[in-house]
């Protein structure tokens, strides 16, 4: 991924925020016929703090000719990719309208290997993919409120995984090589829009652009 020094992300934290807050994903790998794609989810399994390697988990269906690739060719490289907040930038927002249009956006990438889980592990990760993801709803779902059977009958069609990554490539193009002014003027744009997207880009300006003020 092409990224200038200045849309590197001020902090380690800065990058995390955006897989911990995105998590649908692609997963990419390079099959014998050409290249193999997924989008599922992908949750770190370490707290911000960690001095750990970054490790993602995931799981697909049996049935996916991914995972056939990911068993036969486990220590080749696969890359995760993750989306952060994005928009187009029209020229007109900027206050004299001599920059041309644009796109500001975020994006992580993650590169490492995938490790299989065993069923035990695969059963941990669900039941905490479920209490991650259902945690910002109202009277969520829990993984407890149906039989267990319903849940253990579903491992016969999917395999769970661990990315061990061993290389992140983060970039936040957030007008950092543009006039402050203008950078500024996009942000107070996007921070007046519904999409909580919008206002979260607005915000994530304000922050990558600090230094300049």
């Amino acid at each position: 991924m092409f990224v200038r020094p200045c849309w590197i992300p001020q902090t380690e934290a800065d990058t995390r925020q955006i897989i911990d807050e995105n998590p649908w994903a692609l997963l990419v790998s390079n099959g014998s016929q050409g290249p193999l794609a997924t989008n599922i989810p992908l949750l770190a399994e370490q707290p911000v703090s960690s001095q750990e390697p970054l490790v993602l988990v995931g799981h697909m269906a049996k049935a996916n000719e991914h995972l056939l690739h990911i068993r036969n060719n486990s220590q080749q490289p696969s890359l995760a990719i993750f989306e952060g907040p994005w928009s187009y930038v029209t020229a007109s927002w900027y206050p004299n309208r001599q920059m041309p249009s644009t796109y500001y956006y975020t994006a992580i990438h993650c590169y490492g290997h995938l490790e299989l889980q065993q069923e035990p592990e695969l059963d941990a990760s669900l039941e905490d993919l479920t209490q991650r993801l259902e945690a910002p709803h109202t009277n969520g779902w829990s993984y407890r409120e149906i039989p267990r059977s319903e849940i253990t009958r579903r491992f016969a069609g999917i395999t769970g995984f661990r990315m061990i990554v061993s290389r992140t490539e983060a970039k936040f193009k957030l007008g950092q090589d543009e006039p402050i002014r203008d950078a500024l003027a996009v942000a107070d744009v996007l921070a007046t829009h519904p999409a909580p997207q919008d206002r979260a880009l607005a915000a994530m300006i304000r922050t990558q652009n600090t230094d300049r003020l």
